[in-house]
Parts: structure tokens; C-alpha cells; sequence
């Protein structure tokens, strides 16, 4: 399993890129912007709804119908990984 992190530095760029949403679900970001009337920009990127994350946004959702908690076994996978940035918080 391998993924950007919830914050990722980005060395070509040199920027820190911060995704607050992560655990959101897109469903509720949704619902949260139609029922606040936010004016969503319009996409730039070429590749929108022809990516990879399209192809796995739709594998997890077929795959949801057998394993109603696949989300969370799969969030739980990539914290157990030790992928960097991912780390368990410290309690």
C-alpha cells in the first residue's frame, strides 16, 4: 500500500501540501457545500475523473457492498505499514 500522507512535503515544488479533510467523506464535503450554498471552483486538471484515484474511489465502493467497513480496515492497514507520515499518534 503506498499514499500521500495526510501532510506531505513535496521536494520538486517545495511546498508542505496539508490535507485537513482526509478523513472526511467526500459524501459529507458535499452535502457540507450544497447545504452552505459554497460556490465550488471549477477543475483544471486534465486527468480529472480519468485517474487512478477515480479507478479506486470505484473499487472501494464495489467493494463496500461485502465489506461494509473497508474504509477503516483499509486506513488501518496503511497506519500499520509504517508508511512515513502515517505514523500512529502518540497517546
Amino acid at each position: 500500500i503506498s499514499t500521500f500522507a495526510p501532510i506531505s512535503y513535496m521536494d520538486r515544488s517545495k511546498i508542505t501540501l496539508i490535507r485537513p479533510l482526509i478523513y472526511a467523506p467526500e459524501k459529507e464535503i458535499r452535502n457540507f457545500i450544497k447545504r452552505n450554498n459554497i460556490t465550488i471552483m471549477k477543475k483544471s486538471c486534465p486527468m480529472d475523473g480519468v485517474s487512478k484515484r477515480e479507478d479506486m474511489k470505484k473499487m472501494i465502493k464495489d467493494l463496500k457492498v461485502d465489506i461494509p467497513h473497508i474504509r477503516a480496515n483499509l486506513y488501518g492497514a496503511i497506519k500499520r505499514s509504517n508508511i512515513k507520515g502515517w505514523e500512529k499518534e502518540a497517546k
